[in-house]
């Protein structure tokens, strides 16, 4: 009499390509989650506008408001913009190569950092409100004073990060440069420019930020163009989807410009 015995199925090792699959899969659910989140938070703020604006109109307009009235009068809105963006692009030039130049003098000469510090943090202590109407009595009512703003607005964050990335050299690096007998624009070029790359990434965002908001802020006083003045006239005149109107522009480009330089910083480090 024979017995029949049954064995348990062997578990079969997973492949060599489930691991990739995995990780491909947790990758796409983790950037799906980085999608949805946010839009689910704009979808609920806007249902809380809307809510607002329904019950208190005095407040905060309806959203369909300001998008019908930024529909209606595109030019208007895209003159304003071209302004405010032309005095932010310029100072944010001026200000980010000044920071920089100055990071390499202050790196190089010991000297200038006990004299530009001090001066640089009482630039960036000052109230840019305070400096704006100043500035109009100084050079008139052109576009010079809105480039200072912002300028000293973008100054200050771009000699601090390049400043801390010149800096940010490895010992060892720098000891086997000294070996060579390299020369400080050899090391200046070769060493501390490729290590301060992210530094200067870092600190250009703050100042793509700054850009704007110094160039908004000249704009409340002394010139009836760009987004800050739109603001300060529709404020006169109660005009609440326009001010919202030159509000969510702004933060836009903002964003835009943020945007750019993400993109700029992704294709150009690579580690």
């Amino acid at each position: 009499m024979s017995t029949a015995t049954t064995t348990a199925p062997e578990r079969t090792a997973p492949g060599p390509f489930a691991q990739p699959r995995r990780r491909r899969r947790l990758r796409g659910s983790g950037r799906l989650s980085d999608v949805l989140a946010p839009l689910v938070l704009f979808l609920v703020l806007g249902a809380l506008w809307e809510w607002v604006a329904y019950h208190n109109r005095s407040l905060i307009p309806p959203i369909e408001s300001v998008v019908a009235d930024m529909a209606d009068r595109p030019d208007y809105y895209a003159a304003q913009l071209w302004e405010t963006l032309q005095s932010a692009l310029i100072g944010l030039v001026i200000g980010v190569s000044a920071g920089i130049v100055l990071a390499i003098g202050i790196v190089h000469v010991r000297f200038l950092r006990s004299a530009v510090m001090p001066i640089a943090l009482l630039i960036n202590v000052t109230p840019i409100v305070a400096i704006s109407p100043a500035l109009i009595v100084a050079f008139g009512f052109t576009r010079t004073p809105h480039i200072i703003v912002v300028t000293l607005g973008v100054f200050f964050p771009m000699l601090i990060n390049a400043t801390a990335g010149l800096r940010a050299v490895d010992p060892q690096a720098m000891e086997v440069f000294s070996v060579m007998s390299a020369s400080k624009l050899d090391v200046l070029t070769r060493l501390r420019f490729p290590t301060s790359v992210p530094y200067l990434f870092a600190g250009l965002r703050t100042s793509a930020s700054m850009a704007m908001l110094g160039a908004i802020i000249s704009e409340f006083t002394g010139t009836n163009k760009g987004l800050g003045a739109s603001i300060t006239l529709a404020m006169s005149y109660l005009n609440l989807s326009q001010l919202w109107g030159a509000i969510f522009l702004s933060a836009l480009t903002s964003m835009a410009l943020l945007g750019i330089v993400a993109l700029a910083e992704r294709l150009t480090v690579r580690w």
